[in-house]
């Protein structure tokens, strides 16, 4: 069994190595949002600078294989192979760009939830004035989501797209690999967005049976690596020549030119998706992080028990305060929360200011106000968080 004490106690016994961001002084429960990160980290930026001015132009080489290294590692992070990720500096970049290799003159039709990140379903609701037309099925209850998309395919259905946790509610979205095979067997596309999933849950392609589908995650929230680095898992065996295209599609110092007729794409497929010149910096910083969680020893299994833990102590100390159900409950109980945990009150903005102001830092989503633990916190920060929510709602009661 795995041991996780040392990330029980107080101080964590991780607490020492974010020194710059206090987490032993605040309360910072945004994890789903942006984690703190490791004070190594911050090499990172003075790193970048010497290559940028000590190599130039030259510094391309350089950091094209630095850019290797970081497909190896979210490779190995969900068992995907180096040669089928692509990196963007956004889901966003990565989506449209998937977008744009379905044949929407020949099926018109887009399935997703109503509960996706605005990354997804913002853009879906643009193509809308382009004719595409846009299923969204409720994302309530979450059980039958998977169950409830696949009924819903169609001969006419493009692509579905849908999460792996609730971007609002924090609820896990099951039997996927279910979902995948049905899409399959109609040669419909599937985008799943795993942001909140990768690094805190056990999550890989194999276990999830997802290896067909397109899977999207980044280095902010749990990565701990900050905003700009993010990355997609594009399946094997498959000609995909997205329309979305920048000049790293083809990128190849022996052709003339990337933009000749007709348009040449790489032979990895993965590399069409990636995009054009983008700032590197992020990648210095995903290295340094995916080097320090290397060496504290925070592989998958660890990040789930601690994470797991969390949750439990967050709900059990939330029941143990006897809330009233009028102001505020707890929206799904531990057996299917994902990677944090959301209430359900009316007052949810009026919360999360006034939790800001005494230090307890989380965030709000329409009737739902966050709470998103992260593996430097201890058992006393997070009772402590709760303790904190029911002393403000009984402020806002009176």
């Amino acid at each position: 069994m795995t041991d996780i004490s040392p990330y029980r106690q107080s101080p964590n016994v991780l607490a020492s190595h974010y020194e710059d961001a206090s987490v032993g002084l605040k309360l910072l429960l945004t994890g789903h949002v942006q984690q703190a990160l490791p004070d190594i980290a911050r090499d990172a930026y003075s790193e970048h600078w010497q290559y940028v001015s000590k190599y130039g132009h030259e510094c391309f080489d350089l950091q094209f294989d630095q850019s290797l290294r970081i497909r190896d590692a979210f490779a190995h992070l969900i068992h995907s192979k180096s040669h089928q990720i692509a990196l963007a500096s956004s889901i966003h970049e990565l989506f449209i760009r998937f977008l744009s290799c379905l044949d929407i003159t020949r099926r018109r039709r887009i399935i997703t939830t109503s509960d996706e990140h605005p990354s997804i379903l913002r853009q879906l609701v643009a193509l809308k004035k382009q004719g595409v037309e846009l299923v969204v099925l409720d994302s309530q209850p979450a059980a039958t989501v998977t169950e409830r998309l696949a009924d819903a395919l169609t001969d006419d259905t493009a692509a579905v797209c849908v999460s792996t946790v609730n971007h609002v509610t924090g609820q896990r979205i099951d039997d996927l690999d279910v979902l995948i095979e049905r899409c399959h067997q109609r040669e419909i596309e599937l985008f799943v967005d795993a942001y909140l999933s990768v690094n805190v849950l056990d999550f890989n392609l194999q276990d999830n049976g997802l290896k067909q589908a397109f899977v999207a995650g980044g280095g902010a929230k749990y990565c701990q690596m900050g905003d700009g680095v993010c990355f997609m898992h594009v399946p094997p065996h498959r000609n995909l020549s997205p329309t979305i295209t920048g000049w790293y599609g083809v990128f190849d110092l022996a052709l003339d030119s990337p933009a000749k007729e007709p348009l040449i794409y790489a032979d990895i497929v993965a590399s069409r998706f990636d995009g054009s010149t983008k700032d590197t910096l992020p990648h210095f910083r995903a290295e340094k992080v995916f080097e320090f969680f290397k060496n504290q020893g925070l592989n998958q299994a660890l990040l789930q028990a601690i994470n797991q833990h969390q949750i439990s102590v967050l709900l059990k100390t939330f029941h143990d305060q006897d809330f009233d159900p009028d102001m505020i409950s707890a929206f799904a109980e531990e057996n299917n929360v994902g990677s944090f945990v959301a209430f359900r009150t009316s007052h949810s903005q009026r919360l999360q200011a006034q939790l800001r102001d005494i230090g307890v830092i989380c965030d709000n989503r329409g009737d739902f106000i966050r709470f998103g633990p992260a593996p430097y916190l201890s058992d006393e920060q997070l009772t402590d968080a709760i303790i904190a929510l029911k002393e403000t709602v009984s402020m806002i009661k009176k």
